[in-house]
């Protein structure tokens, strides 16, 4: 009722700003950094702790707000659903959020353009070393190239990607238009008449695009030239296969894998050996100064140069030249942050701690800007980052208490306590999302499987108002280490998880058909499966060949592409098993079919095995 209420006079921001606000003092509070005091709520009489939720928070903290030692570890759990499950709802946003956030972009260049890094600063000097040993024998050159899923800045979508017509001069030099953007001799000869047809640029120019992130605002990406980011995934590709298989980064700077830092968390969170830390504005503070410098002698530098947009438009026109590396958006943004937070780390630690180049090593764990060290190097860390510009975010750094944060799990005690969140607002009229279908049913058997029965039913009724009866399904758990994430893939049935319920009899009881189908020699039942929406385009064959080449093969026909973030529902056969893939935020991606549809639209966690 107190929520119902507040909700009444607040609206929806009392779930999207002031619970989690609430919520961010109840984490540092966890964390032992303050006392919990309420925000926006009123008090009970001779203590800190708020009336609202107070039979819950009493069991976790004393009257005067300081964690008790026989915390409840179920009634943390509980308190932070409540407090942030609305916490990353993607709402729309006004322009005022808009100006904010488009003017905290430009002052981060401000910032970066006054920085001075000095060349025989002790730290630059053995992360330069180091970086140096790490990409010895790596060959930029040697590469694939393919296109990334997003959009570009010239504007080109699906097969329209694939019709290059400009020559980006530093990108030329390195990456010949013949070599890279051809398949052969064979491909230029035929092509020859097109050639002079190509335009000349100096530069590529990038463009800022604000996307929905949650409530807190929207997100900044850049969207890169069709030819950079052509080039651009070709090496990042590269690097996460030489970094995560280097004998000097394995198993420390990750990119696909977030099951090590999660682990990480898990221990910590129990022995309270290492802390998790978390960077402020991470891909816009790594500055170009920054990479010329600990990049000089290696032949990645080069590349880096001839693949970076120089600058960037931004969405009121103005053209804004770019003092960092490459914001979000371009496809080697997140490797070489995440190998430069490390090597610096690792200097740092040699440097100022004296430890071996190898206990150093050992000690760090990156996994983009997230950082886990050992709890008694942290203030080393934290005091000599911001010389070069990086900013650590302190009220997502867990360095005390038994709370720890990294990857997506929310650690207290070894036990994961990561809420389940909603993303995807609900429309009664879009009967035909399959975002939105996808996304419910998913939070619907999560919280099922969380404890949360009542919420879940509900959330169920409200789907089958809207789009009928749908059939109980049984799901298969791939073995990995995390937690469960459930998922759709294409071609399977959307339909509820409910362990103790047979998923065979109780669909016979809802009369729901199913069938044999011989040709496979498996079981179907028929409901609502996920489609793409398809697009064809103009294709010859050096294009299709070029496609195959750098993409692999596909299921669909030639000049048909799919839509990116579009998909459809269609009544069909599929099979009754989904996956339970055990990663944190797992989302299902298949090269052929949904490059960009993602069903991870909700932050799903579960027990831990």
């Amino acid at each position: 009722m107190k929520i119902q209420s507040r909700l009444d006079k607040e609206g929806i921001s009392f779930l999207t700003k002031s619970l989690p606000l609430l919520g961010r003092a109840f984490d540092k509070a966890l964390q032992g950094k303050c006392s919990f005091t309420a925000i926006g709520f009123k008090t009970k009489p001779g203590s800190t702790i708020p009336k609202f939720l107070g039979w819950l928070f009493e069991r976790i903290f004393t009257s005067q707000g300081n964690i008790r030692s026989d915390a409840d570890i179920q009634a943390i759990k509980y308190a932070r659903q409540v407090l942030y499950f609305m916490y990353k709802l993607a709402l729309p946003y006004d322009k005022k959020t808009s100006k904010k956030v488009l003017d905290s972009f430009a002052q981060t260049e401000v910032e970066l353009k006054s920085l001075e890094i000095r060349s025989d600063d002790a730290i630059i000097r053995k992360a330069r070393t180091f970086i140096t040993r790490v990409l010895s024998g790596f060959c930029p050159r040697d590469i694939i190239p393919r296109h990334g899923p997003g959009a570009v800045s010239t504007g080109e979508k699906g097969g329209e990607k694939f019709t290059f017509s400009r020559l980006i001069g530093p990108l030329d030099r390195m990456y010949p238009f013949t070599e890279y953007f051809q398949v052969s001799c064979n491909h230029t000869i035929d092509t020859m008449h097109e050639l002079p047809r190509l335009m000349e640029l100096q530069e590529g120019t990038a463009k800022v695009v604000l996307v929905e992130k949650d409530s807190r605002g929207p997100r900044i990406i850049s969207c890169e030239p069709l030819e950079n980011q052509w080039i651009q995934q070709g090496i990042q590709r590269k690097l996460y296969a030489w970094l995560e298989s280097h004998r000097l980064t394995r198993g420390h700077v990750n990119f696909t894998d977030q099951s090590i830092n999660q682990r990480l968390a898990l221990k910590g969170s129990v022995d309270q050996t290492t802390v998790t830390l978390d960077m402020k504005d991470a891909s816009d503070r790594v500055s170009m100064k920054l990479v010329n410098e600990l990049y000089s002698g290696t032949s990645l530098l080069e590349a880096l140069n001839a693949t970076r947009s120089t600058q960037t438009r931004l969405p009121n026109g103005v053209v804004l030249t770019l003092e960092k590396f490459a914001p979000m958006g371009s496809a080697l943004c997140f490797p070489i942050e995440a190998l430069t937070f490390y090597a610096l780390a690792v200097s740092i630690l040699h440097v100022y701690k004296n430890y071996s180049w190898r206990s150093a090593m050992e000690s760090i764990f990156v996994y983009g800007d997230d950082i886990i060290c050992d709890r008694k190097d942290y203030p080393i860390i934290m005091k000599h980052f911001p010389r070069f510009g990086l900013l650590f975010n302190p009220t997502k750094c867990c360095t005390g208490g038994f709370f720890r944060e990294s990857c997506g799990c929310d650690a207290y005690k070894g036990i994961d306590i990561t809420p389940i969140r909603l993303r995807t607002r609900w429309n009664h009229r879009s009967r035909n999302s399959a975002t939105q279908l996808t996304s419910y049913v998913a939070l619907s058997n999560a919280l099922y499987e969380g404890g949360y029965w009542r919420a879940a039913d509900y959330i169920q009724s409200l789907v089958e108002r809207l789009y009928g009866i749908l059939p109980v399904v049984e799901y298969r758990v791939e073995k990995s280490s995390g937690s469960k994430h459930y998922i759709t893939p294409p071609g399977q049935v959307i339909g509820w998880h409910r362990p103790h319920v047979n998923h065979v009899t109780h669909n016979r009881l809802l009369k729901i058909p199913s069938r044999l189908n011989e040709r496979f020699h498996k079981q179907e039942i028929r409901g609502y499966v996920v489609r793409p929406v398809v697009k064809y385009y103009k294709m010859d064959g050096w294009k299709e060949i070029l496609r195959y080449f750098t993409n692999g093969r596909s299921r669909l026909q030639r000049g048909a592409f799919t839509v990116p973030h579009r998909s459809r529902l269609q009544r069909g056969w599929g099979t009754s098993f989904m996956t339970c893939a055990s990663s944190y935020g797992a989302s299902f991606e298949d090269p052929h079919w949904f490059r960009t549809v993602s069903y991870s639209s909700n932050a799903i966690e579960l027990r831990t095995e």
